[in-house]
């Protein structure tokens, strides 16, 4: 009797016990790099293409959920397709023009991801935020000229907002092609929760919208696996 009570009482902790075990065999770190052709948009403008590169930090926190960190670069912006000047005086002077603007940030990215499945290939998905550092950024406008002739200006206002706040989602799979080196495809979602600007731009006749950059894109990347199964 005495017996059976101590391991009654027991049962719990060795139960405890072999799922602390079973999670421990879990914990795993990854390290991996990616590549992500972007179109990147915004508000009242036409979008450009662009890509976010870098290194991503996965640590495993169980079966089917991991942190993900990493340090990115990623160059966005938009740009204004070719517009009509306003009463041009004299046959020299340009007819049309059109403008890009490119900003390069360091992305330091925090987000969960959920993976499902077993075997070769399974599934993921993840949601999170990226704090966004502006490296540089840099602005051309274009003159077109009634001849088809072309000049570019470049030029750097100065006045965008130095840091940007990201929301990030993002769904695809994983495909195992090692013991311990995988890779993941995610069509992934980004969108600026931070205005990139906050005053007009005084070279034009029109002032500047609250601004909010979001972009679409295909992240690829491949990992290698330490510790973990």
């Amino acid at each position: 009797m005495k017996k059976l009570l101590i391991l009654i009482t027991s049962f719990p902790f060795l139960i405890n016990a072999q799922d602390a075990k079973k999670n421990k065999s879990n914990k795993a770190i990854s390290i991996g790099i990616s590549f992500s052709p972007d179109y990147d948009y915004r508000t009242l403008e036409k979008g450009k293409f662009s890509f976010t590169t870098g290194l991503n930090l996965n640590a495993t926190l169980s079966k089917k959920f991991e942190w993900q960190t990493g340090f990115l670069y990623s160059d966005k912006g938009y740009r204004i397709p070719k517009h009509a000047v306003n009463n041009p005086t004299r046959p020299s002077e340009p007819t049309h023009f059109k403008y890009q603007t490119s900003f390069n940030y360091l992305d330091i990215p925090l987000k969960l991801n959920f993976i499902s499945g077993s075997g070769q290939v399974k599934f993921i998905a993840g949601a999170g935020l990226t704090a966004n550092f502006l490296l540089n950024e840099s602005e051309t406008v274009t003159f077109i000229y009634a001849d088809g002739g072309e000049k570019e200006y470049p030029q750097s206002y100065g006045f965008y907002n130095k840091f940007n706040l990201s929301s990030v989602i993002s769904a695809g799979v994983e495909f195992k092609l090692t013991k311990n080196i995988f890779l993941r495809t995610e069509p992934t979602f980004r969108y600026g929760l931070l205005k990139i600007i906050d005053r007009p731009v005084i070279d034009y006749s029109w002032d500047e919208v609250t601004a909010y950059l979001w972009d679409v894109g295909l992240n690829t990347s491949v990992y290698y696996k330490f510790n973990g199964k």
